[in-house]
């Protein structure tokens, strides 16, 4: 894969946080009840956990049907549980990628949970992505305490957790009330930008795929190159990922490596690589909010580096 310095985009200025989060402890937990999910339900099942350490209460089939549908198959995702959460319960949920061990252990200390998107096992031995909740951690013995909704409560260790979390752009949630966002920005810093969150994970998975060498990492090398707008750079980490091993339950390949030979004019290897990957569902007539911030990002590389690609 190419390999260079990517243009800086934006420098981004951030207001003094209005708190100063509690100093990260050498193990915390955080109170909540532990929820058994139903069939294909662990992502309404983790945020009803969550909003549990808040004081709400409410049931996963609720959850549900608000957050998948009716339809069973279907899985989660991230992007609904704000807008739910804000209008049936008053309170908030922020997501990033790019997280790290580090800034769980951070959430936790300040009283907030956070849950994440994982393999639910060793992907060899089974490929299913799963979402969970990181209710504590403890230094001395190097895990973080889970409340798995499948698993019930387990504990992980932090470099397990840390390789199974790799594959899904170290995705994670966290619910917390409107007067606990200052809180919340504060922890994250730089990281409350969407714009330094790509960035910062497009050259994280570059240094983790040159060091690594291994399927899981260059594949997230191509999804952090995707979503950073460099598509020349995703399609030949992509490329190198599948040769050196499975995609199988990556679920986010099946579109990200297709729209990345689309922006290149590749069309007939989209549509190859899209059906190859299991979905033959049409692209959006109105582009996703998410692709709409990396073509920005890929037209200001284009500027800079006097780069044409297919809008």
């Amino acid at each position: 894969a190419p390999v260079h310095e990517p243009a800086v985009l934006h420098k981004v200025v951030l207001p003094e946080p209005a708190v100063v989060p509690a100093p990260t402890l050498p193990s915390a937990g955080v109170k909540m009840k532990h929820v058994w999910q139903s069939l294909n339900n662990c992502g309404p099942a983790s945020v009803v956990m969550m909003l549990s350490s808040l004081g709400v209460d409410t049931d996963q089939e609720t959850a549900r049907l608000a957050l998948r549908g009716t339809n069973w198959a279907r899985g989660m995702g991230p992007t609904p549980v704000d807008p739910w959460v804000k209008e049936q319960f008053g309170v908030l949920a922020t997501w990033r990628n790019n997280g790290t061990n580090a800034l769980l252990k951070a959430l936790i200390s300040n009283g907030l949970a956070p849950m994440v998107t994982q393999w639910l096992e060793d992907p060899w031995v089974s490929r299913i992505s799963h979402w969970r909740v990181v209710q504590g951690y403890d230094d001395a013995r190097g895990v973080f305490n889970v409340y798995d909704p499948l698993r019930g409560r387990v504990s992980l260790s932090y470099e397990w957790s840390d390789r199974n979390w790799q594959p899904f752009a170290y995705r994670y949630l966290v619910i917390h009330t409107p007067e606990q966002e200052p809180l919340v920005r504060a922890i994250l810093g730089a990281d409350w930008s969407e714009r330094t969150v790509r960035e910062r994970l497009f050259l994280r998975a570059r240094n983790e795929a040159l060091q690594r060498d291994d399927s899981p990492s260059w594949l997230a090398y191509g999804e952090a190159a995707y979503g950073y707008g460099l598509y020349a750079e995703a399609v030949s980490a992509f490329e190198k990922g599948l040769a050196l091993g499975s995609a199988q339950g990556v679920f986010t390949l099946r579109s990200s490596y297709a729209q990345a030979l689309r922006a290149l004019g590749r069309s007939q290897e989209a549509e190859r690589v899209q059906q190859q990957f299991g979905t033959n569902t049409p692209q959006p007539a109105v582009v996703p909010a998410a692709e709409i911030l990396a073509q920005e990002q890929a037209l200001e590389h284009a500027r800079s580096e006097k780069v044409r690609f297919t809008e």
